[in-house]
């Protein structure tokens, strides 16, 4: 995490409690929460919060390149702490997001045509293997 928070402030991010508090829970978790997931955990620890102040935080962290930002439900817009290109699999019963580790030749190559990939986005949808047994 303190190798996190060097590398913002070396790009001159001003980090408040409210950033730390949210980078801090994305970096706890496994799961891919939304704006109102983190809000929720967050807001008796931090009152104050609103969910504008973590959306905001959220954004800034995406374009910082520290986070990424999925468009994997139809409802919902999830962050996922790990920037590294991956898929994702939605599951249509429970509705969680997994990670996928499939490689992808495209992020591989880093070029298709001669256009430069900066980011890939592959969804997989079905039922999660909890929800299958």
């Amino acid at each position: 995490m303190q190798e996190k928070i060097e590398r913002l402030k070396k790009k001159g991010v001003v980090l408040t409690i409210q950033r730390l508090a949210v980078w801090e829970f994305l970096d706890n978790t496994q799961l891919h929460p939304t704006v109102e997931e983190i809000y929720t955990n967050l807001k008796e620890k931090y009152p104050s919060i609103s969910q504008a102040t973590i959306y905001s935080t959220l954004e800034l962290l995406k374009k910082e390149g520290e986070i990424q930002k999925l468009s994997i439900r139809k409802d919902k817009v999830c962050f996922d702490p790990n920037p590294k290109m991956h898929h994702h699999f939605f599951c249509q019963r429970c509705e969680k997001v997994f990670d996928i580790p499939i490689e992808c030749p495209v992020s591989k190559q880093g070029e298709v045509d001669g256009h430069k990939v900066e980011e890939v986005q592959a969804y997989l949808y079905g039922v999660c293997a909890d929800c299958r047994k």
